[in-house]
């Protein structure tokens, strides 16, 4: 990838090596999402994500480029790594990090499980509040 500062090469070398790593159809599935997250980011709306067509959902190697995509448009960087967060269904949760953490094993864990917890917390909120609201 493109050394941190060299302007608007970064995201156009990020976009051809996503490209070489998720082929087409899921390239284009990653830029419309991020697309669509900007427009509706900007009015205030919550973004709905969508795989190529004919494959399914926006699986979790989509997702993680997604996240990796819009971590280069947010940060104009490309210094940062994701990792996973382990859901309790299985499934893989993605989270950014400043790279410096890779090299501090015991903060990053800690770090995944805080922002694990927060995400389990998060869900026990909005299920009481949804049954709150079916209830009413």
């Amino acid at each position: 990838m493109s050394a941190e500062g060299e302007g608007s090469d970064l995201l156009d070398d990020y976009l051809r090596e996503a490209l070489a790593r998720l082929g087409r159809p899921g390239f284009e599935a990653v830029l419309r999402a991020a697309d669509a997250t900007c427009m509706l980011l900007a009015g205030g709306h919550a973004a709905v994500l969508e795989g190529p067509d004919g494959e399914g959902g926006f699986g979790p190697v989509l997702q993680r480029e997604y996240l990796a995509l819009l971590a280069v448009l947010i940060t104009g960087r490309t210094g940062h790594h994701i990792i996973a967060l382990p859901q309790s269904d299985g499934t893989a949760g993605w989270a950014v990090v400043e790279e410096h953490l890779l090299h501090y094993p015991k903060a990053l864990e800690e770090l995944r499980t805080r922002i694990t917890a927060q995400a389990h917390a998060s869900a026990q909120t909005v299920r009481a509040l949804e049954y709150l609201w079916e209830t009413d």
